[in-house]
């Protein structure tokens, strides 16, 4: 497949524009009364919404919403010969730009999840309307490209396909109502109407953290671009982003530094994918866990020297490595054990493992940092996952020799939560449980732990 030139591209927008406009003059009722607010020319401003044929408007492939699986594709293309950017005037390419939004491939459950939610409420309302059940309008440039509008645009095609049987049905899903920019709209106008839809607090679904941040370096590269200064183009960019200030703006600019040196130091320079979201629901994986990263990096670099900076992100790296693959070690006795590091498990090795120089000196001066395998990590997973537990239980001593009551309410807060849980309505599944499985021996034991510490304690007290 041949890329095309800069002359192909324009003269393609042109002759898309000189179409959409003459559809326009001659059918006036595709005007509608509408009007939706958009960044034109340095201004929000109210722009005219038309009812469009979706045959004469096309998919946008640079939408900031899959900008790390774009990478996949573009990186399976090339393996193939092809053209890495896809082409929305190609059908083929059509298609695969399709499945990326349904979340098919590359696969991402929550973006799925998300899009049948969408085709589930267009098709809802459409029922009841007797319309394509599109509740909001979306966005296009001036030669018909979707700003706004990708997913609604394909879940429109769906249901029209599936509705092919029904006598008229797929009629009412071939049009969209869309808000068209003006021709000469600036790039960074442009940025500014995808970035307000998809990461302001606002928005009916915000990207994923990953794509946020990668989204907001361009808009801040695009800045810079045009002679702002790092702290006037933060400021711009929150002014941009409903519900986000300056503190959240650097933020996402910070962990995707932090990003770009783990994928660097594990040898997938660039490779966003790589890090979207990978833990257990409630528990957060490699994004979660960078999110710390950089604000503990900082921290560090002003107190530790160089090569101990140096050496605990080794040990990050590693960390969210083995949080990605979920490693699994053999047991002696017979039996696997699958082993946690997942973000709960990071923060026990930050305020533990990394507590003092003693505790550190068991993870990060161990033999295994200077042998690291980082295209197999997982081989690892046992060595790595016992100097913290070493690292996590020297810590956890000194604290108790210092401070024995820590032990104590941690240990009073677990047994409460136990409590809690028999009283909730897992409680015959608890109860059954504990007594399937010898629980009474545990329940004894913790009896016994506690009166002999009772009577530890109140023995001194007496002497």
């Amino acid at each position: 497949m041949t890329v095309l030139s800069r002359d192909e591209l324009r003269k393609r927008a042109s002759e898309r524009e000189k179409i959409i406009d003459d559809y326009i003059a001659k059918n006036k009722d595709c005007r509608t009364n509408n009007k939706i607010n958009a960044f034109q020319k340095g201004k929000y401003i109210s722009i005219e919404v038309f009812e469009l044929p979706r045959k004469l408007l096309r998919l946008n492939p640079e939408n900031g919403r899959f900008a790390a699986e774009l990478d996949v594709i573009r990186e399976d293309r090339i393996k193939k010969g092809l053209a890495s950017d896809l082409d929305p005037d190609n059908l083929e390419d059509v298609k695969i730009i399709r499945e990326m939004l349904r979340g098919i491939y590359p696969r991402n459950e929550d973006r799925a999840n998300a899009y049948k939610k969408l085709l589930d409420n267009i098709e809802e309302v459409s029922s009841k309307t007797a319309g394509n059940g599109q509740e909001k309008p979306g966005l296009i440039t001036h030669d018909g490209t979707y700003v706004n509008g990708n997913r609604r645009d394909t879940v429109m095609e769906e249901l029209s396909e599936s509705t092919k049987k029904k006598q008229g049905e797929p009629l009412k899903f071939s049009t969209i109502l869309v808000g068209r920019l003006e021709k000469d709209v600036t790039e960074y106008d442009l940025w500014k109407n995808e970035a307000k839809e998809q990461i302001s607090q606002e928005s009916r679904e915000e990207y994923d953290y990953v794509n946020s941040a990668i989204e907001i370096k361009r808009g801040f590269a695009l800045l810079k671009k045009d002679g702002f200064s790092e702290k006037a183009a933060t400021t711009e960019i929150a002014k941009t982003l409903y519900g986000r200030d300056e503190k959240d703006v650097k933020g996402y600019l910070d962990f995707l530094k932090i990003a770009d040196l783990f994928l660097k130091r594990v040898g997938k320079p660039g490779q966003y994918r790589y890090i979207q979201e990978s833990g257990v629901e409630g528990e957060g994986g490699i994004v979660t866990i960078l999110k710390e990263v950089a604000k503990q990096k900082l921290k560090y670099e002003n107190e530790w020297d160089i090569e101990e900076v140096s050496k605990w992100f080794d040990a990050v790296s590693l960390f969210c490595a083995l949080s990605k693959s979920k490693p699994t070690i053999a047991l002696q006795g017979g039996g696997t054990k699958k082993l946690s590091f997942g973000h709960r498990d990071f923060r026990l090795f930050q305020r533990l493992a990394m507590n003092s120089p003693e505790s550190r000196e068991k993870v990060l001066n161990s033999p295994l940092m200077d042998k690291i395998d980082w295209n197999k990590p997982e081989k690892h997973a046992g060595e790595f996952y016992t100097n913290i537990e070493r690292a996590n239980n020297y810590t956890r001593t000194q604290e108790t020799i210092v401070n024995p009551f820590y032990l104590l309410e941690e240990a009073i807060e677990r047994l409460n939560k136990v409590n809690k849980e028999l009283n909730g309505s897992q409680r015959v599944h608890m109860i059954k449980i504990i007594t399937e499985n010898n629980g009474d021996k545990y329940i004894a034991e913790i009896k016994s732990v506690i009166n002999e510490i009772s009577n530890k304690v109140l023995g001194k007290k007496k002497k």
